[in-house]
């Protein structure tokens, strides 16, 4: 499974992320919806996932884009709503 996956994965079973602002810790809720692949990909990727996180919270707060994947995802937003619109 790949980080994307793994956030996707724990999108859609309603659990909730928390990254610690000096540490790298990581706590998913509600712990009793996590499976046992789900464990495995969120420690395999943790790292990963933290670094995203930090990010995302980093251009909530600032308004800065922090990663070309958050420019990638804009743009996603942006044509899918414009398609929607009918103007694609």
């Amino acid at each position: 499974m790949s980080v994307g996956d793994t956030l996707y994965a724990l999108s859609e079973a309603g659990l909730g992320l928390k990254v610690s602002k000096t540490e790298d810790t990581l706590k998913v809720s509600p712990a009793e919806n996590i499976t046992s692949e789900l464990a495995a990909a969120i420690r395999k990727h943790k790292v990963e996932i933290i670094r995203i996180v930090r990010e995302d919270e980093e251009m909530r707060r600032t308004g800065i884009i922090q990663s070309q994947r958050q420019v990638f995802e804009m743009a996603r937003e942006y044509f899918s709503a414009a398609e929607k619109r009918g103007e694609t």
